[in-house]
């Protein structure tokens, strides 16, 4: 963790949240009044007021969720123009071979399944397409856990990859796109669908590994985050991890794919539970919320993981 020195007494920090409460207590009259605490250390840190519209360049606001400006405008017509100047770059890379192989039709026929809908923001702000509960479900989280701002998100994204799959190429969409963290997200059940055969998963675990081993490999310097399981609170970990990565002047991007929601949970040592201890534990991790998070997850990661052959549920 990078040490942080207040500009203003010189006392030392290694924590940016703990830098701007110690701006806001100690150091209140030098917060313009338009400025929330962390957005002026942010300020200090970078010297600007604003952001700038990827497309128009016009300012932009604060995300206070995010911590981070926006990267458009309050202008609809950018996020379109932005999405348009992908779509252009693609075909001039790929071309158009047949439907199928055409994003375009891929987010319509998605977003034409029975499961799939339009989510409307608790402000009436907007109103974001999703291709299944998983996605309803991050939208709700976003919206009514984190009082997320809703033109922060973009559904689906507008960035399309490829990736070869039995020597043929395939296109890739991730779900979600927040800009003002550069944030690519995918969401994904964890591959344990009853319903689904055994040979169908096999093939989905394939091309989801493949999947993420593009967007590893990018050289869009876009960050990404994998979501399993309606396992949205690990949306908190990668803000977390941003912060420190802006406060140690790390621009490198964040990545997070199944490999590295295995290692987190093999990291975890509660080893010491026995298998016994460990059923009994399924049975009562819901009746205990003062139960820590890291063992509660652990819990789950042993008890059922279909991504990794042993149990994630």
């Amino acid at each position: 963790m990078a040490t942080l020195k207040c500009k203003f007494c010189s006392k030392v920090f290694n924590d940016p949240d703990a830098m701007a409460a110690h701006l806001e207590n100690y150091h209140a009259d030098m917060i313009p009044p338009d400025m929330e605490p962390y957005q002026f250390y942010y300020y200090l840190k970078t010297g600007k007021t604003h952001g700038n519209c990827v497309m128009c360049k016009q300012p932009t606001g604060w995300n206070p969720k995010t911590k981070k400006y926006k990267r458009f405008c309050e202008n609809p017509k950018c996020k379109i123009a932005y999405r348009n100047m992908f779509k252009t770059r693609m075909i001039g890379t790929y071309g158009k071979v047949t439907l199928l192989n055409d994003p375009d039709q891929q987010k319509k026929m998605l977003a034409n399944r029975s499961i799939s809908g339009l989510y409307e923001w608790s402000d009436h702000s907007k109103k974001l397409p999703y291709t299944g509960s998983y996605e309803l479900s991050f939208l709700k989280f976003l919206d009514e856990v984190m009082d997320f701002d809703s033109s922060d998100v973009m559904a689906p994204s507008p960035h399309t990859y490829n990736y070869i799959y039995e020597g043929k190429q395939h296109f890739y969409i991730p779900d979600f796109f927040i800009p003002s963290l550069n944030l690519e997200i995918e969401i994904k059940d964890g591959g344990d669908n009853p319903n689904m055969h055994h040979k169908i998963q096999d093939v989905d675990k394939e091309k989801e590994r493949l999947k993420d081993e593009v967007m590893r490999t990018n050289s869009s310097n876009f960050n990404y985050l994998k979501i399993v399981n309606k396992q949205n609170e690990i949306f908190f970990k990668y803000l977390e991890l941003a912060k420190k990565k802006f406060a140690a002047n790390d621009n490198t991007p964040i990545f997070y794919g199944i490999k590295e929601i295995r290692e987190d949970y093999e990291k975890m040592d509660y080893g010491f539970l026995s298998d016994c201890g460990i059923a009994l534990l399924c049975d009562i991790v819901d009746c205990l919320p003062s139960m820590p998070g890291d063992l509660r997850q652990w819990v789950n990661y042993h008890i059922t993981d279909p991504y990794f052959d042993m149990a994630i549920f």
